[in-house]
């Protein structure tokens, strides 16, 4: 981001009505339009009065900025927006987006919480939920909203169902960020990370009636839809009073394991959030002009009630950037060939050259701005280019044209006044006559910057003036008829040759305009195979990552079955070996002395039984 676009406060980018009704704030839209480099967009989302604006506070690399409140009304409102330069990669802008907090009493309503988590996700490259206390079914419940992502977001149809994998494609990395963690980190003795504490609790609960599919939606969304996962928790930042003055809290009087906390989460945020990316169009970046296009976008879509189809979004947004970039393209070409040529050129290789130079440069830009199936608009831009280039080439052989006759006219001036005054009319006039129009050509060949038409105005300028030189010869009285004959016959044999001379210079210009043409063609089309080449791996690699979701689902769901299998054949079996013992239980036959060595040994062989008793499964120690 360019240093005069640096936002040194937040700014309002999504307006939430009382009434609910979302809209985009322009001046915010102008601000990211301004940004030409790619985006890392990080947006935090959660139950209100949760500490999520202090986090992108650190962040932002600021102790003020996004509204930190006190009290236990939400400080936030809508989605608010901080443009800061990245303190890792030097080439990203770092885009932060405060969302309002969800779940406010004084709003109630959770069909515009559902859309605001909807546009959270749909704007992020990274997610970051944030929540306090624990993730245990409370807090599964409190993200209910990404269980309602397919009633808003679907990614190819508005009538198909999307699945998991579809949506991963599209949605961001996910972070889930525990405030005030009071428990530790291990799952019975053994000692876990935070990201192994997340995925602990997204395990499934075994079940298929409708009591565990309940259960057990928000973890499969959660799992499906992100394409990666990791957690952090935090300490509580202090007590009572630093809560409520956290925003001017020196760093000292911070718990320090809240202020470590915070460093690493800030750390793994600068280094592991990736630049926002369009899906299937060669993973491009998204630049500040495409985010601002998007968000308009998603915002009149969901304010609307109608489906975000991100296959179509994805497709108004590659149109649009098509178009940008036929017209940024044709626009750097056409200021580039005017600072460039000087008409004349000299030859029309020089202009050939440079158009070829300029050719480049702006397919270059066209390539670096396209999206998707581009072919159509590189087609147009390679027309406006041609049109542009022969228009060049018009207005060269003019200027051409012009200048040589020009020059002539300057050169034969002295001659047209000996002619006027009947200077050659007289016995060697003739001669003299050659003598002046032979220098006369001469000059004007030894004269540079003619053009290209330099030879075909010199050959028509002669052919107008035999009849000027036929006169002379004949007032010649120096001459016989047959030198007047020889000369006549030298003046036409070298009118020709300058007729063969134009026809070859015309020819050789058509041919240089043409392999010019070639070049170029060959030249963009070898990019454009680059680019269809990258495009078809990153769609190989797309379908293998779907390949081995699909596959790590379809494993779990053996893994879960096989547990079952296991579970239930190893209960029944340990039933039947007990079946005994129950049996001398219900008849008391253990009441008596020695009875309860009797029971040992039963138990005993019972379970030596069951231990050599094949294929139980991975569950034969539970029971």
């Amino acid at each position: 981001m360019a240093p005069n676009t640096e936002m040194e406060s937040p700014m309002l980018l999504i307006e939430n009505s009382v009434e609910g009704k979302l809209s985009v704030c322009q001046k915010a839209v102008e601000v990211l339009k301004s940004i030409d480099q790619p985006l890392v967009v990080v947006v935090i989302v959660g139950k209100y009065r949760t500490g999520k604006s202090f986090l992108l506070n650190k962040l932002a690399g600021k102790q003020k900025g996004f509204p930190v409140g006190g009290t236990v009304q939400s400080a936030t409102k809508g989605v608010w927006l901080w443009c800061r330069p990245h303190p890792r990669m030097t080439d990203h802008c770092l885009v932060l987006l405060d969302t309002e907090g969800l779940g406010d009493v004084e709003k109630g309503d959770e069909s515009n919480d559902n859309k605001l988590f909807a546009l959270a996700i749909l704007l992020s490259s990274m997610l970051l939920y944030n929540s306090k206390g624990t993730i245990d079914q409370q807090a599964l419940q409190d993200i209910d909203y990404v269980t309602q992502l397919t009633n808003i977001i679907r990614t190819k149809s508005e009538t198909e169902n999307s699945e998991g994998k579809d949506f991963m494609e599209y949605f961001p990395s996910f972070v889930w960020v525990v405030r005030d963690f009071t428990l530790e980190l291990k799952i019975g003795k053994k000692s876990i990370t935070a990201d192994e504490y997340l995925e602990n609790a997204l395990k499934l609960k075994p079940g298929s009636d409708e009591k565990s599919k309940k259960f057990n939606l928000p973890k499969q969304c959660i799992r499906y839809y992100f394409r990666s996962r990791n957690c952090f928790v935090f300490d509580c930042p202090g007590n009572k009073r630093v809560l409520r003055n956290i925003e001017t809290a020196k760093e000292s009087e911070l718990e320090q394991g809240f202020v470590q906390a915070c460093n690493k989460f800030c750390d793994f945020i600068y280094t592991k959030a990736e630049g926002k990316k369009v899906p299937n169009c060669g993973n491009k970046k998204v630049t500040g002009e495409m985010f601002a296009h998007l968000v308009t976008m998603y915002v009149d879509i969901i304010g609307s009630g109608k489906l975000v189809v991100l296959d179509k979004v994805v497709e108004n947004l590659a149109e649009a950037e098509n178009e940008k970039a036929v017209n940024e393209a044709k626009k750097h070409y056409e200021v580039n060939m005017n600072q460039m040529v000087d008409l004349p050129t000299e030859t029309a290789t020089e202009l050939n050259n440079i158009h070829e130079k300029c050719h480049k440069d702006a397919f270059d830009i066209f390539l670096k701005r396209a999206l998707g199936s581009s072919e159509k608009y590189k087609d147009r831009l390679e027309a406006d280019i041609k049109k542009i280039f022969e228009d060049y080439s018009k207005r060269n052989e003019e200027k051409s044209k012009e200048k040589c006759k020009d020059l002539l006219k300057e050169l034969f001036e002295e001659i047209d006044t000996k002619i006027t005054s009947n200077s050659y009319a007289k016995p060697g006039g003739y001669t003299e006559y050659l003598t002046d129009r032979n220098d006369a050509v001469e000059s004007y060949h030894s004269n540079l910057q003619k053009g290209v038409k330099a030879t075909e105005i010199l050959k028509e300028f002669l052919a107008q003036r035999m009849t000027e030189s036929e006169c002379i010869r004949q007032m010649d009285q120096g001459l016989t008829e047959q030198q007047r004959r020889m000369e006549a016959e030298k003046e036409k044999q070298a009118q020709q040759e300058l007729q063969k001379a134009a026809s070859d210079q015309q020819l050789q210009m058509i041919k240089e305009v043409m392999e010019s043409m070639t070049r170029s063609h060959e030249e963009n089309m070898d990019k454009m195979m680059k680019i269809l080449r990258e495009a078809r791996e990153a769609a190989r690699e797309k379908m293998k990552r779907h390949e081995n979701a699909d596959i790590k689902k379809i494993f779990e769901d053996y893994s879960k079955r096989n547990e079952e299998k296991s579970k239930e054949k190893c209960k029944d079996l340990l039933k039947e070996l007990f079946e005994e013992i129950d049996t001398k239980i219900t008849s008391n036959s253990y009441a008596k002395p020695g009875g309860y060595t009797e029971y040992l040994k039963d138990r005993k062989d019972a379970v030596e039984n069951y231990r050599s008793n094949s294929r139980k499964g991975v569950k034969q120690w539970l029971p």
